[in-house]
């Protein structure tokens, strides 16, 4: 390091959480003076005797560090060996995405592996060709695409369990076949009238009143008991709301209140060294414990093939190009 001592992340298997920040909220401008997107290297907590979960592990990671920093409603995963070579990509995607009818129900949309260096005749099929366009075409017309690893645009909800929005059912039909004129009277025989039976007086309850003296008044107005007691029960909901959006997300709260922004953006009252601190807390290598995470969202820990499957994504579009 500049100050001479050693780096931190040395030791691949033992080091604390890093984030480097290259470009942050006044970052570069490119030629046309347009604001640079922003650029941060993360490495998160390892440490000896905890689980890491590869690739799974490292992308939920990822996915709360953005959620904090920047918390954009829309990610691009890319392996470190992979690049874009169409510079449109993201925004074909970005036409499913935010398309006004049925764009809040599509999670994720995927573009096909493309490899440079093959020889002509592809021996060894590094192309996969069967697989990309033919069976991922395939399940596309059933709305069943597999994730594949890379190459693909997320919508940030769609990790994080939520259900895509319902569609609104249309109102019911009512039958107006009869006429206004027919009224139909239905008999079902006489019905016999039924003498009133009387039952006993009982006898009246004594009740004792007392009078109360002039200056004598209640403690609390039945109004103050009423307020009192309705916002006991708002506030004691929402303490019981928040422990269960940590015990889902995390101890976090500024990550746990990301989550509930649909349309993205970070907390304005919160300055970018807090945001930057708490970044470093949701990278730690125990912050998963006892949450859901890996079970219920994000990605799923214990894929043999470490490609590891997002959670429950109800609609998806692979996108070949």
């Amino acid at each position: 390091m500049q100050d001479g001592t050693p780096w931190p992340g040395n030791n691949v298997r033992d080091h604390p959480g890093m984030i480097q920040v290259f470009l942050g909220q006044s970052g570069g401008l490119d030629v046309e003076g347009n604001e640079l997107p922003r650029l941060v290297y993360v490495s998160r907590e390892k440490r000896p005797g905890y689980n890491h979960h590869k690739k799974a592990g490292a992308m939920n990671a990822l996915v709360r560090v953005s959620a904090v920093l920047t918390n954009a409603p829309y990610m691009l995963n890319l392996d470190c060996d992979h690049y874009v070579n169409n510079s449109k990509a993201v925004k074909e995607a970005m036409c499913f995405m935010m398309d006004p009818l049925v764009g809040k129900k599509v999670c994720y949309v995927q573009f096909p592996q493309r490899f440079d260096s093959i020889d002509r005749h592809d021996r060894y099929a590094n192309k996969n060709v069967v697989f990309f366009d033919i069976n991922m075409k395939g399940l596309d017309g059933i709305q069943g695409p597999i994730y594949v690893g890379t190459g693909c645009v997320f919508r940030r909800q769609a990790l994080y369990g939520y259900d895509a929005p319902k569609t609104k059912k249309p109102p019911s039909r009512t039958c107006n076949c009869w006429p206004k004129w027919c009224v139909c009277c239905f008999c079902f025989g006489n019905r016999k009238n039924k003498k009133k039976v009387t039952k006993p007086k009982t006898e009246k309850k004594k009740r004792l009143f007392f009078k109360k003296e002039e200056n004598q008044s209640p403690a609390y107005a039945l109004s103050e008991i009423d307020e009192a007691a309705a916002g006991a029960e708002t506030q004691k909901a929402g303490i019981v709301n928040q422990q269960k959006l940590e015990k889902k997300f995390g101890q976090s709260a500024v990550f746990v209140a990301s989550t509930l922004l649909e349309n993205g953006g970070t907390l304005r009252c919160d300055s970018p060294a807090s945001l930057l601190k708490e970044a470093i807390h949701v990278i730690g290598c125990g912050y998963e414990d006892k949450t859901d995470w890996g079970k219920e969202i994000g990605w799923i820990y214990g894929s043999v093939t470490e490609v590891s499957l997002p959670i429950s994504l109800p609609c998806s579009k692979d996108f070949s190009r």
